[in-house]
């Protein structure tokens, strides 16, 4: 019986050292836990979401052109060596086999610097590539955080079936991801890649042509079909190196037809000189695109006394008259009797067509003349006064 208590404590022992065995075991399942918690949320913080879509930049009779962009929810991370590809309609677009930069394809960023000449390849038939090398690794250029948009590069198709679609799509594969980004290859996520499917040429334009009539430009054009068309704003610009647009008027669109339809304007008061001139399609959507520029040459090659306008009058009239080189002006208007009752002008001009207005507001009913001198050039013309 004396053993008892030795035996007891020897017990206790063991019971002590196995919960602190034990506690131990869990302090370091704890610390485990911890740390892969800690490296979890660290990866989660870090993680990158990568978001791109297309931007229609350009959309004549026969170019279709897009801007491929891209931004992060993070603002932080540059672009390393990346290739990112999307697929196109190749029924209703076409793209050369070996693409030309600066003619077929043209690059914002991430090119260049840091990184080689990037290029854009067609591998596929209807598959593009777009092609970037980071020279030095961790010294991309920035990706725009959103909401803002960085633009990579621009693809510059031809259109070869006016009633198809563009259907522009994300390559994806590998998770889904639509960048395989060779320098960070787990830095970028699947974020929102929005596709783009948009008719390229929803208003077939089958002719513009012009007709100068008594110094007025008439304007007529057709198309053969039209699809969701609003209508045509008419712009005008006089010929130089940087051309200067500008509204001269609006003419509707007939909607949906699959018959041609004609449409006409006439500019009434041009500008002399050159000109040039263009068609501004708009869809109901707000999307647009410009038909080919023509030109019209306004410069006069003589000189011209116009009948006045509106005649009969009252109380006043316009008179118009062309010079084809720089004249000094004489205009005189002159009642039945020969009497002068008005100088109108009288001063030296360029070559140009002239517009002026006559107010009669202070002379009777009657007969009147204006007679213009300019140079060489003498004529007469006559108008009536009615009050």
């Amino acid at each position: 019986m004396a053993l008892q208590p030795k035996y007891h404590s020897n017990h206790m022992n063991k019971i002590n050292n196995r919960i602190i065995e034990f506690g131990v075991i869990m302090n370091n399942i704890l610390k485990i836990f911890l740390t892969a918690f800690v490296i979890l949320a660290l990866n989660l913080q870090a993680q990158t979401i990568v978001n791109g879509q297309f931007v229609v930049t350009n959309h004549s009779d026969s170019i279709y052109a897009i801007t491929v962009q891209l931004n992060t929810n993070t603002g932080t991370n540059g672009l390393g060596t990346s290739t990112i590809i999307f697929n196109f309609d190749s029924t209703s677009l076409s793209f050369p086999s070996t693409p030309v930069s600066g003619t077929d394809y043209t690059f914002t960023n991430f090119s260049g610097g840091n990184y080689s000449p990037a290029t854009v390849t067609h591998p596929v038939a209807n598959q593009i590539w777009i092609n970037i090398e980071l020279l030095n690794t961790n010294s991309g250029t920035l990706v725009t955080q959103t909401p803002g948009w960085i633009d990579v590069a621009t693809i510059t198709f031809s259109i070869i079936n006016h009633s198809g679609s563009s259907n522009l799509n994300w390559q994806t594969s590998n998770n889904n991801w639509a960048i395989f980004d060779g320098n960070n290859s787990t830095l970028w996520t699947n974020g929102t890649f929005t596709n783009l499917n948009t008719s390229p040429l929803p208003v077939e334009l089958t002719s513009f042509t012009e007709n100068t009539v008594e110094n007025k430009v008439e304007l007529n054009w057709q198309t053969a079909t039209e699809i969701n068309n609003y209508g045509f704003e008419i712009q005008r610009a006089i010929q130089s190196d940087n051309l200067k647009w500008e509204k001269i008027g609006f003419v509707e669109g007939r909607g949906n037809s699959n018959s041609p339809k004609t449409y006409q304007f006439i500019d009434s008061n041009p500008l002399s000189g050159k000109l040039v001139y263009r068609l501004k399609q708009i869809d109901n959507n707000g999307n647009y695109k410009f038909s080919k520029e023509i030109e019209v040459n306004l410069a006069p090659t003589e000189y011209v006394l116009y009948q006045n306008y509106p005649n009969p009058f009252n109380p006043s009239t316009k008179i118009k008259y062309s010079l084809p080189v720089r004249s000094l002006v004489n205009i005189k208007v002159y009642d039945i009797t020969g009497r002068e009752v008005a100088k109108l002008v009288d001063e030296m001009q360029e070559q140009g067509n002239y517009t002026i207005n006559f107010d009669a507001s202070k002379l009777s009913s009657g007969t009147y003349f204006y007679k213009i001198i300019s140079n060489k050039f003498v004529q007469v013309k006559k108008m009536l006064l009615l009050k």
